[in-house]
């Protein structure tokens, strides 16, 4: 941060200078863009050319000199943001289902979903995802007898906390279908 102060400082300093020297070719009578020869191509009498060119010479100089100034600025504020940002800053990721009902003794029950949990990520599936149900019964269908993450909401004590489930799908546990639980949208 203190490095990010020491720059906005010299650009302030610089911009001072342009101003000062801007300043300057007003006393001569002239500005950064009146010509210096007559309109017969000769120089002008009139005005001190080689104290002007000098001035117009400085004055690119420093403008190159803020150009490269401002582009190490902006480099320095993105590190910056990004070094203080990224740490504690991570995006709500949105529910696009809610447990309806759980089935004691399913494979839903035994991860420990209950009704009301509201999930969050299911496999690969997440509200990203243009059909949610769609492809939230193909991962199902493709993940029998396989550990499944479940990432899931659910209200603790009047919070919402996100919690985190393996859940094991699968035939035969006693009751219909492979995870024994109604899903809803949202």
């Amino acid at each position: 941060m203190e490095h990010v102060q020491k720059l906005l400082q010299q650009k302030t300093e610089l911009e001072s200078e342009l101003r000062q020297l801007d300043n300057e070719l007003h006393a001569h009578g002239v500005d950064r863009t009146t010509q210096l020869m007559d309109a017969n191509g000769f120089p002008r009498s009139d005005i001190d050319i080689v104290a002007i060119r000098t001035i117009r010479q400085s004055l690119v100089c420093k403008q190159n000199d803020l150009r490269g100034l401002m582009a190490h600025i902006e480099t320095q504020l993105i590190a910056l943001h990004q070094t203080t940002h990224t740490a504690d800053v991570t995006p709500k990721r949105r529910a696009f289902a809610r447990v309806s009902i759980v089935t004691p003794h399913s494979p839903a029950s035994e991860a420990g979903l209950m009704a009301g949990d509201k999930i969050i990520q299911y496999g690969t599936v997440t509200a990203s995802h243009s059909d949610c149900f769609q492809a939230l019964s193909a991962e199902t269908i493709n993940n029998i007898n396989t550990p499944l993450d479940v990432t899931i909401e659910r209200v603790v004590n009047g919070k919402p906390e996100t919690i985190e489930l393996s859940l094991v799908l699968r035939r035969g546990w006693g009751g219909e279908g492979v995870l024994g639980c109604h899903i809803l949208p949202i």
